[in-house]
């Protein structure tokens, strides 16, 4: 209930009798492992929509029992003291370089950064969709959630330079679409991806925003 209070905070209040019935569209962006694309794909779909009219979720999964930081470095996301946390100060999410402020920067109307472990996924994807209801549409990037949050629409990127066997074995490597290169030039982004079964390649403008 705490939480459902919070989440209605900025909503008007002649909004909230409907906020229960809202229908929220997910759209998931995992990735087969880490620095395959997630980030820059999130965002692309944020620049893609009016601003402000979605959130961003970056949601982060990290072992049970802490050894050491994948990436070798000294970590306050892997070492996290509680089950889960949930990320909103504006200071944190707006560090630069960071994926949240990447995201931010995307145009989302609200960035959340949900870290839990993986035995907490459950209760953390309860405590970010609590905060999801003030937005009829959601971008979130996070491969270990997909399962758990069961996104309207999901997008699988592969890089073609990282080797299968870096994927992550336990992310269902399926997707709605599979983007499987791009390219950014001066005056259009290039992205070839498959659907149905089919390659393709597309063409977006980046001055008008067309494709």
């Amino acid at each position: 209930p705490g939480e459902t209070r919070e989440s209605l905070a900025c909503v008007p209040r002649a909004s909230r009798s409907r906020c229960y019935d809202l229908r929220v569209t997910i759209l998931s962006v995992a990735g087969a492992c880490s620095r395959s694309g997630k980030t820059a794909l999130a965002a692309t779909l944020l620049r893609a929509l009016p601003a402000g009219s979605a959130i961003a979720v970056k949601f982060t999964v990290t072992e049970d029992v802490f050894e050491r930081c994948p990436r070798g470095t000294p970590c306050v996301v892997c070492d996290i003291d509680v089950p889960f946390r949930i990320v909103e100060d504006a200071q944190v999410l707006g560090e630069p370089g960071t994926d949240t402020q990447r995201l931010g920067e995307a145009g989302a109307g609200r960035v959340v950064w949900a870290i839990a472990r993986g035995s907490a996924l459950n209760p953390a994807w309860g405590a970010v969709r609590a905060r999801l209801f003030a937005y009829p549409l959601t971008v979130m990037e996070g491969s270990t959630i997909v399962n758990t949050a069961h996104p309207d629409l999901r997008a699988f990127v592969v890089h073609p330079f990282l080797s299968p066997a870096r994927w992550k074995p336990f992310v269902e490597h399926r997707a709605h679409l599979l983007l499987q290169h791009y390219e950014v030039f001066r005056d259009f982004l290039v992205v070839q991806e498959k659907q149905a079964g089919i390659n393709r390649l597309r063409v977006r403008a980046l001055a008008s925003g067309e494709w």
